[in-house]
C-alpha cells in the first residue's frame, strides 16, 4: 500500500469519527419516532420529530417530499421546524423510500391526504393548527390539498406543475429557485397570479389570505431545502400564521434556527468514506491476483469516440420511441434511463467490436474481488446516507431491481471502458477524464432533448441533472481507481455497473 493511501485512510477514518459525533450532537435534542399510517389502501411510513426542549408546541407541521426523493431528504428542513416548536411529521410517498407500494401521482396525493387526515386528529395539543409544507411534487400536493383539508398555512418549495385547486391555500408561501427549469418557475408565477399579489399584513394572516412569492436567485431546485434563508422564512411564516389563528401571544417570539451539526456531520462522514476508499480498494484487490498489463489495449481515438457516442445517443433516444426494453423493472423513469444506457452501449460496442473483443479478458478471482468491493462500497455509502441524509438502503423490491439492472448496465459500463482506454498518469489522465465528462453530458443532453421533443421522454431526468452529475463524477473516480489496480476493463465495468445499479434502484420510484 502506498504512503498516500495510508494517509488518506487515516484522515478518512478521523473524518468518519468526527461525522458520527457531529450527527449525534445535532440530533440528541430531537425525539424521533417511526411508525406507519394506514388508510384508503395506503400504508405510509412516517417519522415524527419533536424538540425535547419545546415547553409548548405551536402545532403540527406535515412535510411532503418531492419526486425521486424521500422523507430523510427533508430531515434538515423538518428538524428546523421541530426546533421552532412544531411537532413535525415526514412521510414516504408510494414507491419512494421505505414505501414499496406502486407509485403514481394520483396515488401519492391520495396517500398524502390520508396521512394528513390521520396525523391531525385531536390527540395533538393544538389540533386546529396545521402547517403543510412540500417540495417539488410535494409542494404541488400541498397546494392541491386546499380543496380537501383547510390548514393554517401552506409552504410550497419550488412546487411542481399541477392543476390549481378551486381555492388558493390559506396563507400560502412559495419559494422558487433562480436555477429551476422553466416549467417550475412558471408554476410559481401562476400561483402568484392566482393569489393576486403579495399580502403579508396581520389582517391577511388572520383571514387566511396571506401570500408571498420568494425568489432565491442563486439557488437550485434541491439546494432550497438546505438554505438557512428558506428555513427561517418558513419558520417565521408558520409562526405568524399560528399567532394570527391563536392570538393569545403565548408564543409570539419568532425563533431563528441554524442548520444543526447533523447536516455537516453527514457531509464530513461521506467525505471520510471517499478518503478511505483507495486503501480499501488496494487491500481487496490483493485477492484479485497480479495486475493485468494494459499497455497495448486498443481504444478509439478520443474525438472519434465522442462523435460515435453522440450518434449512438441520438439513435438511442430514437429507438426508445418504439418502446422501453426495461419497462418490466417497474422503475419510474429509471427503466428509461437504464434502457437508454443499454441501447447506447450496444450501439457503441457494435461500432467498435474488434476493440471490445481485444479488451475482454476473464479472471475469476478478479471478478469476485471486484464484485465484493463494489457491494461493500454501496453498502457502506448507503448505510451512512440512510442515517440522516436520504433513504439509500435498498429494501427487498429494490434489490430485485438491482439484480435486474446489472447485466444491462454492465454492457454500457464496458462500452465506456473500451472508449476511454487504460488509465494513465499526468495530463493524459486529465484529458481522459474530460472526455468522460463530455460523454456523460452528451448522454444527458440527448435525454433532455427527448424530454421536450419526443412523446416518451422523461422530464425527471432534467430535474435530476445535479444528482446525475455528482454521481457520475464520483463513480468515474472510483472506477478509475479500481482499473488502475487491476488493469482490467471488464473488472472496472463490473464495479461501475454495481454503483450505477445501486444509484438507479435507490433513487427512482417503484411502479
Amino acid at each position: 500500500m502506498k504512503t498516500w493511501e495510508k494517509v488518506c485512510g487515516i484522515v478518512g477514518a478521523n473524518f468518519l469519527f468526527l461525522g458520527v459525533i457531529a450527527v449525534h450532537c445535532g440530533t440528541r435534542d430531537i425525539a424521533e419516532r417511526d411508525f406507519a399510517v394506514s388508510g384508503q389502501g395506503c400504508n405510509t411510513p412516517v417519522t415524527q420529530l419533536d424538540s425535547k426542549e419545546a415547553a409548548l408546541r405551536r402545532g403540527t407541521a406535515i412535510v411532503i417530499h418531492g419526486l425521486c426523493a424521500n422523507r430523510k431528504i427533508m430531515y434538515a428542513y423538518a428538524d428546523s421546524l421541530a426546533r421552532a416548536g412544531f411537532r413535525v411529521y415526514t412521510m414516504d410517498l408510494p414507491g419512494h423510500g421505505a414505501d414499496s407500494d406502486p407509485f403514481t401521482f394520483a396515488q401519492s396525493e391520495k396517500c398524502a391526504a390520508a396521512a394528513l387526515e390521520s396525523l391531525t386528529q385531536p390527540r395533538d395539543q393544538i389540533p386546529g393548527v396545521t402547517i403543510l409544507a412540500g417540495h417539488s411534487m410535494g409542494g404541488a400536493i400541498a397546494v392541491r390539498m386546499a380543496d380537501r383539508y383547510p390548514v393554517t398555512a401552506t409552504i410550497a418549495i419550488s412546487p411542481g406543475p399541477t392543476v390549481l385547486p378551486r381555492r388558493i391555500p390559506s396563507n400560502l408561501l412559495v419559494f422558487t429557485a433562480g436555477h429551476d427549469i422553466g416549467i417550475l418557475r412558471r408554476q410559481a408565477q401562476t400561483l402568484a397570479a392566482a393569489a393576486e399579489g403579495t399580502r403579508t399584513s396581520e389582517e391577511d394572516f388572520r383571514q387566511g389570505r396571506a401570500f408571498e412569492l420568494v425568489r432565491m436567485p442563486h439557488a437550485t431546485h434541491t439546494s432550497l431545502l438546505l438554505s438557512p434563508e428558506v428555513i427561517n422564512k418558513s419558520i417565521a411564516w408558520s409562526v405568524e400564521a399560528v399567532d394570527a389563528a391563536y392570538p393569545s401571544g403565548t408564543l409570539a417570539e419568532i425563533p431563528t434556527v441554524a442548520l444543526d451539526s447533523s447536516v455537516w456531520g453527514s457531509l464530513i462522514g461521506l467525505v471520510g468514506i471517499f478518503l478511505v476508499f483507495p486503501a480499501c480498494a488496494t487491500i481487496v484487490m490483493r485477492f484479485a491476483g497480479p495486475k493485468r498489463a494494459e499497455i497495448d489495449d486498443p481504444h478509439p481515438w478520443r474525438l472519434l469516440a465522442l462523435a460515435e457516442g453522440a450518434i449512438c445517443a441520438l439513435f438511442g433516444v430514437l429507438i426508445l420511441t418504439l418502446g422501453t426494453p426495461l419497462r418490466f423493472l417497474h422503475l419510474y423513469a429509471g427503466g428509461y434511463w437504464a434502457s437508454f444506457l443499454f441501447v447506447t452501449g450496444v450501439l457503441f460496442l457494435a461500432l467498435n467490436w474488434k476493440d471490445a473483443l481485444e479488451c475482454l479478458s476473464t479472471n475469476f478471482r478478479r471478478g469476485i474481488a471486484t464484485a465484493a468491493l463494489g457491494l461493500l462500497t454501496i453498502l457502506a455509502i448507503s448505510a451512512w446516507l440512510n442515517w440522516h441524509m436520504t433513504e439509500a438502503w435498498l429494501n427487498g423490491p429494490r434489490w430485485l431491481r438491482f439484480a435486474g439492472l446489472f447485466p444491462f448496465l454492465w454492457v454500457y459500463s464496458y462500452a465506456e471502458e473500451v472508449m476511454l482506454g487504460p488509465v494513465r498518469i499526468g495530463w493524459r489522465r486529465v484529458a481522459r477524464y474530460l472526455v468522460f465528462l463530455v460523454l456523460r453530458l452528451i448522454l444527458w443532453t440527448a435525454c433532455a432533448v427527448a424530454a421536450y421533443k419526443l412523446p416518451n421522454g422523461q422530464l425527471i431526468l432534467v430535474f435530476l441533472f445535479a444528482f446525475l452529475a455528482q454521481f457520475s463524477i464520483l463513480q468515474r473516480l472510483a472506477t478509475d481507481a479500481l482499473r488502475l489496480r487491476t488493469g482490467s476493463a471488464p473488472a472496472a465495468a463490473t464495479f461501475g455497473a454495481i454503483l450505477a445499479c445501486w444509484f438507479i434502484a435507490s433513487v427512482f420510484p417503484l411502479t
